[in-house]
């Protein structure tokens, strides 16, 4: 038979004791001798001086709560503008020229200068209430005013309607008068008087226009510089009653305070050019309702 060599039995290595070689290792702590682990390396102490402060764990941040808002200052509201008193010492001054309907509720208060005026100047519209020779006194006393009722005083014949302008010029046939204090006070009363007959009305006094240079210097007592002296008082007046001055005087006087000799009939009285031209003054002098 064929020859057979014979097997040779593996011999196995027993298991156990390197299992529990490892236990021990383990229970030891040795571990870490084992090839193919990391060697723990030990840590050098720091010395407490030298040791960072722990930073402490991060957190949520705090929501900080909102800022209360600094008020604004409060700004002084501005302070209402009160209008400037009027200058009843002072001639209104000179503005736009008003239209002709101006006149409509307007009554005009005089003697013949201002009965002439209404004639002749083209003002259209308002009541007439002026008569010749008519002073500050015979205003209130004479019935010169004839009305389909009668005759009334021209201060009676104001009182009858509504008026919203009342014009007065009064004074020349007063120039005579050797008491200047009783012109005043004259006129005083009759401005009260026209006031108590229109309380709603706009009063207007006129200065006394001037005569001619000849005139003035030929008359007993037509003279400018009385003139010039009644038309101060007016001024006066205006501030003391609080009504508006108009500067008739202004609108016909020459340079020398004179009224020219080609603008008058007789040394007094105007001619019609001289009449328009009073009233264009007076169309261009006026005050608005709501300023009074």
């Amino acid at each position: 038979m064929p020859y057979r060599p014979k097997r040779r039995r593996r011999t196995t290595a027993p298991r156990l004791p390197i299992a529990v070689a490892l236990l021990a290792l383990v229970l030891t702590g040795a571990w870490f001798l084992l090839p193919g682990q990391v060697s723990a390396q030990p840590v050098a102490e720091v010395p407490a001086s030298q040791a960072p402060s722990p930073t402490p764990a991060a957190s949520a941040p705090a929501v900080a709560p909102a800022p209360t808002p600094t008020p604004l200052p409060e700004e002084p509201l501005p302070a209402e503008t009160a209008a400037p008193a009027y200058d009843y010492a002072s001639p209104v001054p000179e503005g736009e020229a008003v239209e002709d309907d101006w006149f409509s509720d307007a009554a005009f208060l005089g003697d013949s200068l201002t009965d002439g005026l209404l004639l002749y100047s083209g003002i259209r519209g308002a009541e007439n209430l002026s008569y010749k020779g008519l002073t500050v006194q015979s205003v209130r006393t004479d019935a010169v005013i004839r009305t389909e009722d009668g005759k009334y005083t021209p201060l009676e014949a104001l009182a009858r309607q509504s008026y919203g302008k009342v014009y007065l010029l009064l004074g020349v046939n007063e120039l005579g008068w050797y008491n200047d204090q009783r012109f005043y006070d004259s006129y005083a009363q009759l401005i009260d008087l026209v006031r108590e007959a229109q309380p709603d009305a706009q009063i207007y006094l006129q200065t006394l226009l001037p005569v001619t240079a000849k005139t003035s210097a030929s008359h007993e007592w037509l003279k400018n510089k009385k003139v010039a002296v009644y038309n101060g008082l007016i001024a006066q007046l205006a501030e003391e009653k609080q009504v508006y001055l108009v500067d008739a005087h202004a609108a016909l006087a020459d340079e020398a305070g004179a009224l020219p000799a080609d603008m008058s009939t007789d040394g007094v009285h105007l001619t019609k050019s001289g009449y328009q031209v009073w009233a264009d003054y007076l169309r261009t002098h006026t005050v608005a309702p709501e300023a009074s």
